[in-house]
């Protein structure tokens, strides 16, 4: 009977054998194939970035890619980056914060970034036309309290490796990373900002041949002008973008196939300090400062905003050229042009929840 019994146990016995061997010759494997170096730092992720990352929305940002992340610090300067593990591809994320009164050029010279909506003031950077499909940049302005000045920016830019932000759920995605990580750091500092909505699409830049007929504006451009004066002053087509909060906000009245005549832009935050500076330089031109409604004179407003908004700039250009007048705008209504800025800072300064905007 026992040796009955022996011979029954044997087999198991082997069986538990070969599956204990099994298991260790699998876990040496997956160590030196990496993939403990992968599971270990996407485990990593969860705590990256001083434990703002929104990990979720990353993983899902570069599904099926290795990630890596480094990087935090202080309130006023704080750095984060995720990047492929895999030397094979440029994937990557740079996320920063920092403190409203750091001068940061946001303007694109051709296009005008597309506002998130949706209760945040941000805006999306990515150009359809351009070769770059897998680039993109994402940006928030936050508000840390209701006195002037007192926010945070907060900016996100990524690079897929693989895979286009011609996709819109790539775009959201993004967006889903920028806005999740900086409530995140928001509830961690002192920074009390509220928290928009979920952004579920997310537009792209108006680029130059993104034009439409005047009476079709409803964004940045609608109701600057009457039928009236836009045809004596040659406006024909506009170039806008949604009416929605962005730190930077623009308008193009245009002339036949969208030729720039006039244009308007209204800055918040960094992007209101290095419009100022240039300003300042502009008018350091004796003719300028002399005469405002000189060719290359300056139209400028100005507004107290709550927290990251800062002083806002507002600007009226037009187009002016000595050596093709024929490329100039057609008639420069100095009145007439004041009180349509007037009208498009006031309208861009209510929702941003600013004072009303008066002369520099």
């Amino acid at each position: 009977m026992s040796d009955v019994r022996f011979w029954r146990r044997r087999p198991v016995r082997r069986t538990a054998a070969w599956t204990v061997t099994a298991a260790v010759l699998a876990g040496g494997l997956f160590w030196v194939s990496g993939g403990y170096d992968s599971w270990r730092d996407d485990r990593a992720l969860d705590s990256a970035c001083d434990g703002d990352l929104a990990a979720g929305a990353v993983r899902e940002l570069f599904d099926g890619v290795s990630l890596t992340s480094s990087g935090g610090g202080g309130a006023d300067r704080w750095g984060c980056t995720v990047s492929a593990a895999d030397d094979d591809t440029d994937a990557g994320l740079v996320l920063w914060a920092r403190s409203t009164d750091r001068l940061m050029n946001l303007e694109d010279a051709d296009g005008f970034d597309a506002p998130l909506g949706h209760n945040w003031t941000g805006s999306f950077r990515f150009d359809p036309d351009d070769k770059d499909t897998d680039e993109a940049r994402a940006v928030l302005l936050l508000n840390c309290g209701k006195e002037s000045g007192y926010g945070r920016l907060r900016t996100a830019d990524a690079d897929l490796g693989r895979g286009g932000f011609d996709d819109p759920m790539a775009r959201a995605r993004l967006v889903a990373v920028l806005t999740e990580t900086a409530t995140a750091y928001t509830r961690r500092t002192d920074c009390a900002a509220p928290a928009g909505g979920r952004v579920k699409y997310v537009g792209v830049s108006t680029t130059r041949t993104d034009y439409k007929p005047v009476a079709a504006a409803t964004g940045s451009c609608a109701d600057l002008l009457d039928g009236k004066t836009a045809a004596r002053w040659g406006v024909r087509t506009v170039r806008e973008i949604a009416a929605a909060p962005a730190p930077l906000e623009n308008c193009v009245l245009g002339g036949v196939r969208g030729a720039f005549l006039y244009g308007f832009t209204a800055s918040y935050g960094p992007s209101a300090s290095y419009a100022r500076l240039r300003l300042s330089e502009r008018r350091d031109d004796d003719t300028a400062r002399a005469n405002p409604d000189a060719p290359n004179g300056s139209y400028a407003l100005t507004a107290r905003c709550p927290g990251a908004g800062g002083t806002a700039l507002f600007q009226a250009d037009t187009l002016h050229d000595e050596d093709d007048p024929k490329r100039a705008a057609p008639v420069v209504d100095h009145q007439g042009l004041r009180a349509a800025l007037q009208r498009f800072a006031e309208r861009s300064a209510k929702t941003h929840g600013c004072e009303t905007p008066r002369a520099v």
